[in-house]
Protein backbone atom coordinates (compact mmCIF):
# COMPACT_ATOMS: atom_id res chain seq x y z
CA UNK A 1 0.00 0.00 0.00
CA UNK A 2 1.33 3.43 -0.93
CA UNK A 3 0.56 6.75 0.71
CA UNK A 4 -2.07 8.88 -1.01
CA UNK A 5 -0.84 10.37 -4.28
CA UNK A 6 1.83 7.75 -5.03
CA UNK A 7 1.69 5.32 -7.94
CA UNK A 8 3.25 1.92 -8.56
CA UNK A 9 6.47 2.18 -10.52
CA UNK A 10 8.39 -1.12 -10.45
CA UNK A 11 9.31 -4.20 -8.44
CA UNK A 12 12.53 -6.15 -8.13
CA UNK A 13 13.37 -9.58 -6.75
CA UNK A 14 15.91 -9.05 -3.98
CA UNK A 15 17.23 -12.58 -3.38
CA UNK A 16 17.95 -15.71 -5.40
CA UNK A 17 14.55 -17.35 -4.98
CA UNK A 18 12.51 -18.17 -8.07
CA UNK A 19 9.45 -16.99 -9.93
CA UNK A 20 8.60 -13.72 -8.28
CA UNK A 21 6.38 -11.90 -10.76
CA UNK A 22 3.88 -9.09 -10.92
CA UNK A 23 0.36 -10.49 -10.99
CA UNK A 24 -1.93 -7.48 -11.31
CA UNK A 25 -2.29 -3.90 -10.22
CA UNK A 26 -5.28 -2.05 -8.91
CA UNK A 27 -6.03 1.63 -9.40
CA UNK A 28 -3.83 4.43 -8.17
CA UNK A 29 -3.57 4.92 -4.40
CA UNK A 30 -4.77 1.44 -3.38
CA UNK A 31 -2.80 -1.81 -3.44
CA UNK A 32 -0.66 -3.90 -5.78
CA UNK A 33 -0.61 -7.67 -5.73
CA UNK A 34 2.48 -9.72 -6.55
CA UNK A 35 1.85 -13.04 -8.27
CA UNK A 36 2.66 -16.47 -6.86
CA UNK A 37 6.29 -17.40 -6.32
CA UNK A 38 9.00 -17.42 -3.69
CA UNK A 39 11.46 -14.76 -2.70
CA UNK A 40 11.64 -11.25 -1.32
CA UNK A 41 10.27 -8.37 -3.34
CA UNK A 42 11.09 -4.65 -3.17
CA UNK A 43 8.37 -2.40 -4.60
CA UNK A 44 9.10 1.19 -5.58
CA UNK A 45 6.77 4.09 -6.25
CA UNK A 46 6.70 7.04 -8.59
CA UNK A 47 6.94 10.52 -7.12
CA UNK A 48 3.84 11.85 -5.43
CA UNK A 49 1.16 13.81 -7.29
CA UNK A 50 -0.70 16.50 -5.42
CA UNK A 51 -4.32 15.92 -6.43
CA UNK A 52 -6.74 18.84 -6.35
CA UNK A 53 -9.04 16.54 -4.40
CA UNK A 54 -6.47 16.17 -1.58
CA UNK A 55 -4.98 19.69 -1.54
CA UNK A 56 -5.13 21.98 1.48
CA UNK A 57 -5.27 25.77 1.52
CA UNK A 58 -1.63 25.86 2.61
CA UNK A 59 -0.64 24.19 -0.68
CA UNK A 60 -2.03 26.95 -2.92
CA UNK A 61 0.66 27.97 -5.38
CA UNK A 62 1.84 24.41 -5.94
CA UNK A 63 1.31 22.37 -9.11
CA UNK A 64 -1.72 20.08 -8.80
CA UNK A 65 -3.35 17.25 -10.76
CA UNK A 66 -6.95 16.12 -11.32
CA UNK A 67 -7.58 12.44 -10.53
CA UNK A 68 -10.53 12.13 -12.96
CA UNK A 69 -10.65 11.05 -16.59
CA UNK A 70 -8.13 8.89 -18.43
CA UNK A 71 -4.48 8.52 -17.46
CA UNK A 72 -3.51 11.18 -19.99
CA UNK A 73 -5.77 13.71 -18.31
CA UNK A 74 -4.62 12.66 -14.84
CA UNK A 75 -1.07 13.55 -15.88
CA UNK A 76 -1.94 17.15 -16.82
CA UNK A 77 -0.11 19.57 -14.52
CA UNK A 78 -2.15 22.56 -13.33
CA UNK A 79 -0.55 25.62 -11.82
CA UNK A 80 -2.37 27.46 -9.02
CA UNK A 81 -2.07 30.89 -7.44
CA UNK A 82 -3.58 32.97 -4.67
CA UNK A 83 -5.41 35.96 -6.17
CA UNK A 84 -7.56 38.36 -4.15
CA UNK A 85 -7.72 35.90 -1.26
CA UNK A 86 -8.84 32.93 -3.39
CA UNK A 87 -6.82 29.99 -4.68
CA UNK A 88 -7.32 29.85 -8.47
CA UNK A 89 -6.44 27.36 -11.15
CA UNK A 90 -4.15 29.27 -13.51
CA UNK A 91 -4.68 26.82 -16.36
CA UNK A 92 -8.03 26.12 -18.05
CA UNK A 93 -9.81 23.00 -16.85
CA UNK A 94 -9.31 20.05 -19.19
CA UNK A 95 -11.80 17.31 -18.28
CA UNK A 96 -12.74 14.79 -20.98
CA UNK A 97 -16.27 14.29 -22.23
CA UNK A 98 -17.76 10.99 -21.10
CA UNK A 99 -16.26 11.24 -17.61
CA UNK A 100 -18.57 10.19 -14.77
CA UNK A 101 -18.27 12.58 -11.84
CA UNK A 102 -18.99 11.34 -8.33
CA UNK A 103 -19.36 13.04 -4.97
CA UNK A 104 -16.01 11.52 -3.93
CA UNK A 105 -14.00 13.26 -6.66
CA UNK A 106 -16.13 16.17 -7.88
CA UNK A 107 -18.27 19.07 -6.73
CA UNK A 108 -21.53 17.18 -7.32
CA UNK A 109 -24.20 15.83 -4.97
CA UNK A 110 -24.83 12.70 -7.08
CA UNK A 111 -23.20 10.96 -10.04
CA UNK A 112 -23.19 12.93 -13.28
CA UNK A 113 -21.75 11.81 -16.63
CA UNK A 114 -20.53 14.47 -19.03
CA UNK A 115 -21.67 14.04 -22.63
CA UNK A 116 -19.06 12.79 -25.08
CA UNK A 117 -16.84 15.36 -26.75
CA UNK A 118 -18.16 16.51 -30.12
CA UNK A 119 -18.11 19.54 -32.37
CA UNK A 120 -21.90 19.61 -32.79
CA UNK A 121 -24.21 21.10 -30.19
CA UNK A 122 -23.62 24.34 -28.29
CA UNK A 123 -26.95 25.69 -29.47
CA UNK A 124 -29.45 24.45 -26.83
CA UNK A 125 -29.36 26.14 -23.40
CA UNK A 126 -30.62 23.14 -21.41
CA UNK A 127 -28.59 20.46 -23.22
CA UNK A 128 -25.02 19.86 -22.01
CA UNK A 129 -22.24 20.05 -24.62
CA UNK A 130 -18.50 19.39 -24.34
CA UNK A 131 -15.63 19.67 -26.78
CA UNK A 132 -12.08 18.60 -25.90
CA UNK A 133 -9.84 20.33 -28.43
CA UNK A 134 -6.58 18.64 -27.39
CA UNK A 135 -4.96 21.64 -29.05
CA UNK A 136 -1.63 23.07 -27.97
CA UNK A 137 -1.70 25.92 -30.47
CA UNK A 138 -4.27 28.51 -29.49
CA UNK A 139 -4.02 31.81 -31.30
CA UNK A 140 -1.87 33.52 -28.67
CA UNK A 141 0.52 30.59 -28.37
CA UNK A 142 -1.25 29.08 -25.36
CA UNK A 143 -3.10 25.72 -25.27
CA UNK A 144 -6.85 25.89 -25.91
CA UNK A 145 -7.92 22.85 -23.87
CA UNK A 146 -11.64 22.19 -23.48
CA UNK A 147 -14.97 23.97 -23.92
CA UNK A 148 -18.20 23.50 -21.96
CA UNK A 149 -21.60 25.15 -22.21
CA UNK A 150 -23.26 26.27 -18.99
CA UNK A 151 -25.33 23.10 -18.55
CA UNK A 152 -22.14 21.02 -18.76
CA UNK A 153 -20.08 23.39 -16.59
CA UNK A 154 -22.72 23.17 -13.86
CA UNK A 155 -22.89 19.35 -14.10
CA UNK A 156 -26.45 19.39 -15.40
CA UNK A 157 -27.90 21.62 -12.66
CA UNK A 158 -28.40 24.62 -14.98
CA UNK A 159 -30.06 26.90 -12.37
CA UNK A 160 -32.46 29.65 -13.43
CA UNK A 161 -31.02 32.17 -10.92
CA UNK A 162 -28.31 32.46 -8.29
CA UNK A 163 -25.20 30.29 -8.01
CA UNK A 164 -25.09 26.67 -9.20
CA UNK A 165 -24.84 24.17 -6.36
CA UNK A 166 -22.87 21.66 -8.45
CA UNK A 167 -20.27 21.94 -11.21
CA UNK A 168 -17.49 20.01 -12.95
CA UNK A 169 -14.69 21.27 -10.73
CA UNK A 170 -12.70 18.77 -8.62
CA UNK A 171 -13.98 18.01 -5.14
CA UNK A 172 -13.08 20.89 -2.84
CA UNK A 173 -13.13 23.35 -5.74
CA UNK A 174 -15.96 25.22 -7.53
CA UNK A 175 -16.83 27.65 -10.28
CA UNK A 176 -16.18 31.29 -9.32
CA UNK A 177 -19.20 33.50 -8.69
CA UNK A 178 -20.10 36.68 -10.57
CA UNK A 179 -19.00 38.70 -7.53
CA UNK A 180 -15.58 37.04 -7.60
CA UNK A 181 -15.23 37.79 -11.31
CA UNK A 182 -16.19 41.41 -10.56
CA UNK A 183 -13.29 41.60 -8.10
CA UNK A 184 -10.93 39.97 -10.60
CA UNK A 185 -12.04 42.48 -13.26
CA UNK A 186 -11.24 45.40 -10.97
CA UNK A 187 -7.71 44.02 -10.46
CA UNK A 188 -6.93 43.08 -14.07
CA UNK A 189 -8.55 45.61 -16.39
CA UNK A 190 -7.21 44.45 -19.77
CA UNK A 191 -6.64 41.12 -21.43
CA UNK A 192 -2.93 41.92 -21.47
CA UNK A 193 -2.80 42.05 -17.68
CA UNK A 194 -5.25 39.17 -17.19
CA UNK A 195 -3.23 36.93 -19.49
CA UNK A 196 -0.01 37.62 -17.60
CA UNK A 197 1.04 36.24 -14.22
CA UNK A 198 -0.60 35.21 -11.96
CA UNK A 199 -3.93 34.43 -13.73
CA UNK A 200 -2.53 33.49 -17.17
CA UNK A 201 -5.77 33.95 -19.08
CA UNK A 202 -6.08 32.38 -22.53
CA UNK A 203 -7.66 33.77 -25.71
CA UNK A 204 -9.26 30.41 -26.41
CA UNK A 205 -12.31 31.80 -28.19
CA UNK A 206 -15.63 29.97 -27.90
CA UNK A 207 -17.88 27.32 -29.42
CA UNK A 208 -21.24 28.45 -30.77
CA UNK A 209 -23.90 27.76 -33.35
CA UNK A 210 -24.03 23.99 -33.68
CA UNK A 211 -20.57 23.28 -35.04
CA UNK A 212 -17.02 24.50 -34.65
CA UNK A 213 -13.97 24.45 -36.86
CA UNK A 214 -11.41 27.20 -36.29
CA UNK A 215 -13.33 28.90 -33.51
CA UNK A 216 -14.87 32.29 -32.93
CA UNK A 217 -12.61 34.97 -31.43
CA UNK A 218 -9.71 32.52 -31.23
CA UNK A 219 -6.59 34.52 -30.34
CA UNK A 220 -8.59 37.67 -29.59
CA UNK A 221 -11.04 36.76 -26.80
CA UNK A 222 -11.22 34.63 -23.68
CA UNK A 223 -14.46 33.58 -21.94
CA UNK A 224 -14.97 31.88 -18.58
CA UNK A 225 -18.15 30.64 -16.93
CA UNK A 226 -19.14 31.86 -13.51
CA UNK A 227 -21.49 29.77 -11.38
CA UNK A 228 -24.08 32.57 -11.38
CA UNK A 229 -27.20 32.40 -13.54
CA UNK A 230 -29.05 35.53 -14.62
CA UNK A 231 -32.16 33.63 -15.73
CA UNK A 232 -32.99 30.23 -17.20
CA UNK A 233 -31.17 30.89 -20.47
CA UNK A 234 -28.43 33.33 -19.41
CA UNK A 235 -25.46 33.28 -17.03
CA UNK A 236 -22.57 35.59 -16.16
CA UNK A 237 -19.18 35.19 -17.82
CA UNK A 238 -15.77 36.81 -17.59
CA UNK A 239 -15.13 38.27 -21.06
CA UNK A 240 -11.61 39.44 -21.91
CA UNK A 241 -10.05 41.02 -24.98
CA UNK A 242 -6.74 42.77 -25.45
CA UNK A 243 -8.24 46.12 -24.47
CA UNK A 244 -10.73 45.25 -21.74
CA UNK A 245 -12.09 42.79 -19.19
CA UNK A 246 -15.82 42.69 -18.44
CA UNK A 247 -18.37 40.59 -16.58
CA UNK A 248 -21.38 40.16 -18.83
CA UNK A 249 -24.48 38.02 -19.24
CA UNK A 250 -24.34 35.41 -21.97
CA UNK A 251 -26.61 32.82 -23.45
CA UNK A 252 -25.93 29.52 -21.70
CA UNK A 253 -25.55 27.74 -25.08
CA UNK A 254 -21.95 28.55 -26.15
CA UNK A 255 -18.91 26.57 -25.13
CA UNK A 256 -16.57 28.59 -22.91
CA UNK A 257 -13.53 27.81 -20.80
CA UNK A 258 -13.61 26.94 -17.10
CA UNK A 259 -11.35 27.96 -14.22
CA UNK A 260 -12.04 26.73 -10.69
CA UNK A 261 -11.35 28.22 -7.27
CA UNK A 262 -10.79 26.36 -4.03
CA UNK A 263 -13.74 26.29 -1.64
CA UNK A 264 -11.47 27.19 1.28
Amino acid sequence: TFASGYEFNSYQKTDSATNASLGSTSSVNTYYRIGTGNGAITMTSKSSKLWFQNATSAQCGQTMYDNRGTDAYKNIAYTTASINGLCWMTRNLDLPGGTTLTSSDSNVASDYTLPSSRTQGFNAPASASVYNSNSTTCGNGSPCYSYYNYAAATAGTNPSSGNATSDICPKGWRLPTKAEFDTLKSTYTTGTTLNASPFYGVYAGLYSGGSFSSGQYLSSGGYYWSSTASNYSKAYVLDSSRSSVAVLTSSTSPGYSVRCVAKS
